[in-house]
């Protein structure tokens, strides 16, 4: 009886680590899909940013000096 009784605990306390084993490769999993949702995110607005930067590059490219010019109310005191 003992024998048996020791395969069914063993068997048991397999069971019980599965279980847990299979909660946590879920909770895993749908860490690992939100992290995927913020990367996405991130490179969208990183792309987004890269754009803009390429626009304010030409934007100064093409910029001649008389653009630069200071507001009127600079030279008067």
């Amino acid at each position: 009886m003992s024998k048996t009784k020791s395969i069914e605990e063993r068997i048991e306390s397999l069971e019980t680590a599965l279980a847990l084993q299979d909660q946590n490769v879920e909770e895993l999993n749908k860490f690992i899909i939100a992290q995927q949702k913020q990367i996405g995110d991130l490179e969208k607005k990183l792309e987004l940013m890269v754009m803009q930067m390429k626009d304010l590059k030409d934007a100064v490219a093409h910029a001649s000096p008389q653009d630069d010019v200071p507001p009127p109310h600079y030279g008067h005191v």
